[in-house]
């Protein structure tokens, strides 16, 4: 039997212990596992030798319950099933850049209860720890923002304006606005402030990391009744929103590009359609591969446009027509840095 199925078993026993504290004789066990008692007696045997506390309790008619200890459920750490175990730790490393802020306070309590486990166990089951690899690049390091994110998120509580100064991205410098905060979203690794702006008289999106002050005040803000974090950000493909109506827009994907535009969902709007292989609007013929054909209903297209570019000749806007003509002059202002004359190092 490969190892690996041992160790899931034992694994599933220990769970099995935890969540039935009336304890299980070995005939349930074995039953509920497709194994024989001596099997299980074995695990047992295995699983006492590594600390865990597994005993137990015998009847007048001398049949065994095996059980954890009555108050295992209070003071030992947590056991979990493979399955929840590999949630978590994708979990906890999805989370990683919002260590030592509140959002990830409680997930890192649970990782330290199973991580008091003796040092046996944790080396016997290390292996779940291999399972899932998260990559990311570009990350923030939120922990030094923690007091400001604490902030932010108490006042949308108790509906208290915060005092905040802003480094702005765009406009080069630092300035201060009052900001009723409505909430925090998390997008791609990074986040962000909804809220109104009193400086700008409008809702607007605050990067974090950019706040370098935040101090709550003891003025209140009734928050508006219609307003849903999900529903502000409906229109958008990013982070950016315009206040403006969507707009729709048709692109032909051909290439690699169809296939990874088609196995995902890039905005709730996105319909696809499938197209025979056709001459493009390049007026060239194309490899013979399907096309793609996507549609989305967006009302800001300022991080569209970089997604769009990103896919460089695999992607091309069919309409509307006003974001073909912005594409092709940012597409020309890049080409001819390239044209240029390089700089000296």
């Amino acid at each position: 039997m490969p190892r690996g199925d041992q160790v899931l078993r034992q694994w599933n026993l220990l769970k099995m212990l935890q969540t039935r504290g009336q304890g299980l004789s070995l005939r349930e066990l074995a039953e509920e596992n497709g194994v024989s008692e001596r099997t299980i007696q074995r695990d047992f045997e295995t699983l006492q030798e590594m600390g865990f506390p597994v005993d137990h309790d015998q009847d007048q008619c001398g049949k065994r319950f095996w059980r954890l200890p009555h108050d295992f459920f209070k003071t030992a750490p947590l056991v979990l099933s493979l399955t929840e175990a590999i949630s978590l730790h994708l979990a906890e490393h999805l989370f990683e850049p919002l260590a030592g802020t509140l959002f990830a306070d409680g997930l890192a309590t649970i990782r330290d209860k199973i991580r008091s486990q003796p040092a046996k166990a944790l080396e016997y089951f290390r292996g779940l720890d291999e399972v899932v690899y998260v990559r990311r690049i570009g990350l923030t390091d939120y922990s030094a923002h923690a007091g400001t994110i604490r902030t932010l998120t108490e006042a949308a509580q108790q509906n208290r304006a915060v005092d905040i100064a802003y480094d702005s991205l765009w406009r080069g410098e630092r300035y201060r606005t009052l900001v009723d905060p409505f909430g925090l979203v998390l997008y791609e690794g990074d986040l962000f402030l909804a809220g109104f702006s009193h400086k700008a008289g409008a809702i607007r999106i605050f990067k974090v990391t950019r706040i370098t002050t935040a101090a709550p005040t003891q003025q209140s803000f009734e928050r508006p009744a219609d307003f849903r974090l999900e529903e502000h950000f409906r229109n958008t493909f990013g982070i950016v929103r315009s206040s403006g109506p969507p707009v729709e827009i048709v692109v032909r994907f051909t290439g690699p590009a169809a296939a990874l535009v088609e196995e995902r969902l890039w905005h709730e709007s996105q319909q696809v359609e499938r197209l025979a292989s056709e001459p493009t609007l390049f007026e060239e013929l194309d490899d013979g591969r399907p096309t793609l054909q996507a549609t989305f209903k967006l009302a800001d297209l300022v991080e569209f446009k970089r997604w769009i570019k990103g896919f460089g000749a695999d992607a091309e806007v069919i309409r509307p027509e006003s974001l073909r003509q912005e594409l092709q002059a940012e597409l020309r202002d890049t080409l001819s840095r390239y044209e240029s004359v390089q700089p000296p190092v």
